[in-house]
């Protein structure tokens, strides 16, 4: 049994060690699309406390929200137009270092840092396994699709992207599906999936829709986790 302890001195949320219930599937590196899609990314106990997360940002969706519409990093076209429509915020611009601990879904980084995720990268991506070992810093997003949100194709600037896609049962929304461009594939949105791939991969979030108006927090929430390289001296 899994259990949750805050420890006094360091208020370190800490996770006792238990087996990662994965499935696995790994796309290789032959036609340089090379992806990883893993359901059950978070463990019960993980997906309840990040859960918990979640819902502190909706009681603060007004704050939230005004957050997001002041990002300007999102992707644009050439004329200059937003590719997304969503909502979005990074968790560091919320957090100190310290505060950072008692951030569940900072603290589940440690997935892909785990012995068992490089393995899986080596396998799958043996061209691009070095140099995702070699990154060195990361930016954590989150952002909330409902009826209408999209985001066209893109790039993103950075050279490893993860996302983690979460949603409320039962699902109220049909859309909001990855389409990974050079595959040729559309990865289906399912909670509790992760999808990994290098960030060179030309990607779009097909728009979600609903028969009717879903309540703000029933849509298609991304955790999204940015892998980066800075030199030491930068």
């Amino acid at each position: 049994m899994t259990t949750k302890k805050v420890s006094k001195n360091t208020n370190k949320i800490v996770i006792d060690k238990i087996k990662q219930d994965w499935f696995i599937r790994t796309y290789d590196d032959v036609l340089a699309t090379p992806h990883i899609v893993i359901d059950n990314w978070y463990t019960k106990t993980e997906l309840e406390l990040i859960w918990q997360e979640i819902e502190l940002y909706n009681n603060r969706r007004n704050y939230i929200i005004k957050q997001a519409h002041k990002t300007t990093d999102v992707a644009h076209d050439k004329k200059g137009k937003a590719l997304s429509n969503a909502f979005r915020f990074y968790l560091n611009n919320f957090y100190t270092n310290e505060g950072f601990k008692l951030s569940m879904i900072h603290h589940c980084l440690y997935k892909q840092r785990s012995k068992q995720f490089k393995k899986i990268i080596s396998t799958a991506m043996p061209l691009h396994a070095e140099n995702f070992f070699g990154t060195n810093t990361d930016s954590t997003m989150v952002s909330y699709y409902d009826t209408g949100k999209y985001y066209k194709s893109h790039t993103d600037a950075v050279q490893f992207t993860c996302l983690i896609w979460l949603f409320k049962e039962p699902k109220q929304f049909k859309g909001g599906d990855l389409k990974l461009v050079p595959a040729k594939q559309t990865i289906e949105c399912v909670s509790n999936r992760m999808l990994f791939f290098p960030s060179y991969l030309n990607h779009q979030v097909t728009k979600v829709s609903s028969n009717k108006k879903i309540p703000f927090g029933q849509g298609r929430y991304c955790v999204t986790h940015f892998y980066n390289w800075q030199a030491n001296n930068a």
